[in-house]
């Protein structure tokens, strides 16, 4: 039975027994998660003004990042033009979430409605759509490596927004390598902005290997401030000194395929003798 969560700002999100964690930060707030460390740092508002906005969720999870960012844009310009493309490997997590209570939210959930009605198949990959003039949504029902070695050149440069939101580095390393960013760079408009809650020197660091400049974002339900990166981004100077550091090392896939395991002791094995051979005046 999948457990329910009252998170801080009172909606609900579920908790992932796959995962061992909930699909939403509990401290912040599922919604106001959504529109803080995503919608208000890829300047949603701000870009509905332009009349359209191309958003990339990665993981989509219950749905409530691309809700929000329907909210977001649509409520700055009620006639922008919205196309949005994610992928979510377990379909009954979206069928659970139209169970719960979105609150004010509610009124979009026609567009989860809609696409759970709409299933064709591509490339052997099941996808639903919401084919709507004003609102565009494809959900690839696949894991997020495949879809992007299936599907990542059919959304070349497509990306005003990138959400990242798959669960955390340490559950779901797979998620957060150096070539999964690389090939989310490519998926990504010189000018798209992407924003993720993750703090880790470690993913800052690949997201600058990858070719986006990288800053830290917001402090929201925690200490630590979010990330937020793009290729028109310069990444600040302070995270440069710490991509020195062993502990900086990024995940690596190369194949796109290795298990998480193996590709979490790939980064521990490298941090090991990196901190072996270098000088002490470098490490602290």
């Amino acid at each position: 039975m999948i457990k329910e969560v009252r998170t801080e700002d009172g909606s609900l999100t579920l908790f992932s027994e796959r995962f061992r964690e909930p699909y939403h930060s509990v401290t912040a707030g599922a919604f106001t998660e959504a529109v803080e460390k995503f919608c208000k740092p890829c300047r949603i508002r701000e870009r509905a003004r332009t009349g359209k906005v191309n958003l990339l969720d990665v993981c989509f999870g219950l749905g409530y990042n691309t809700v929000a960012f329907i909210n977001e844009a649509l409520s700055e310009n009620p006639k922008a033009r919205l196309k949005i493309v994610s992928f979510e490997f377990d379909i009954s997590v979206i069928e659970k979430s139209l169970k719960l209570d979105w609150r004010e939210f509610n009124r979009w959930k026609w567009v989860l409605r809609e696409a759970l009605k709409n299933r064709r198949c591509e490339r052997n990959t099941l996808v639903l759509s919401t084919e709507d003039p004003q609102v565009q949504l494809k959900i690839y029902i696949t894991e997020g490596r495949e879809f992007l070695k299936k599907f990542s050149c059919r959304y070349e440069n497509f990306a005003d927004a990138v959400f990242h939101d798959p669960f955390s580095p340490k559950v779901n390393p797979e998620l957060w390598t150096y070539e999964f960013f690389k090939g989310t760079r490519g998926m990504t408009k010189e000018t798209g902005i992407l924003a993720t809650y993750s703090t880790s020197t470690a993913v800052r660091r690949a997201l600058h290997m990858a070719g986006f400049g990288v800053k830290e974002g917001v402090a929201l339900g925690r200490k630590s401030k979010s990330t937020v990166a793009s290729p028109s981004f310069k990444t600040e100077e302070k995270l440069l000194r710490k991509f020195k550091l062993p502990s900086s090392v990024p995940f690596r896939d190369p194949a796109l395929s290795d298990p998480p395991g193996l590709i979490s002791s790939r980064r521990e094995g490298c941090i090991n003798l990196l901190s072996r051979s270098l000088p002490l005046e470098v490490l602290y």
